[in-house]
């Protein structure tokens, strides 16, 4: 890989800093009568029982707000289970990693195009330092180390800066530069829509050359959902 020390390379992926607000998961339990769950246990047998909400059992959600219907948060197997240490047992979370996807997305893993499952047990399935989320957002392989949204070249070319990043067909980027590597706001250069690539993933090596650099700048490429 071609690329000058005095440059420094991000890749950053839009949404990947939102927070979810885990104030809104809340454990309704005004509808089951009291009295209908119970767990007694006898040498080495342990009995659970409960009643819970009619209609089944079933997981909703409304925006932010899940509700979990029927037996589901009337009592914890294991309550000290909690993967992403939020203080909600896995058992009523319905986001175990915390990575913002559900862990019912995860197993079915739909929000892929194409479908792969993920391990929702796990923030980043194959650990390639992006999340299951961004790689989402990304259009990336969440199964596969090498696959993933980054930078590979930047080098003097063309009378400017070339800027190459491993990009998916028919994802759109935007490339940004800053002159301070901690500090400012980066500056929008150019919107680039990537094109081809061979199914399922459609990987293509997409390419931006920043004409107007004058100094020492910072890049930084940034997908769109």
């Amino acid at each position: 890989m071609n690329q000058d020390s005095r440059w420094i390379v991000l890749a950053v992926i839009i949404g990947s800093f939102l927070c979810h607000n885990l104030l809104a998961q809340i454990t309704q339990t005004s509808s089951v009568a009291d009295g209908m769950g119970a767990r007694s246990t006898g040498g080495s047998f342990t009995h659970i029982g409960a009643g819970g909400q009619p209609g089944g059992i079933a997981t909703s959600r409304g925006g932010s707000y899940y509700n979990q219907a029927g037996f589901l948060n009337t009592f914890f197997l294991k309550p000290g289970l909690d993967t992403d240490g939020n203080g909600i047992p896995d058992e009523a979370d319905w986001d175990n990693d915390g990575d913002l996807l559900s862990d019912l997305d995860e197993i079915i893993g739909g929000l892929f195009n194409p479908t792969s499952p993920t391990n929702p047990n796990n923030v980043d399935s194959d650990g390639d330092g992006m999340s299951d989320y961004q790689e989402m957002i990304a259009g990336t392989d969440p199964n596969n180390p090498d696959a993933l949204l980054e930078v590979i070249h930047i080098a003097t070319a063309g009378g400017g800066q070339e800027v190459r990043w491993v990009a998916r067909g028919g994802k759109t980027y935007i490339v940004q530069a800053r002159l301070d590597p901690t500090a400012g706001a980066f500056a929008p250069l150019a919107t680039n829509l990537a094109v081809g690539g061979s199914a399922p993933w459609f990987v293509v090596t997409n390419s931006f050359v920043d004409l107007t650099s004058t100094n020492t700048e910072f890049y930084a490429v940034q997908v769109l959902p």
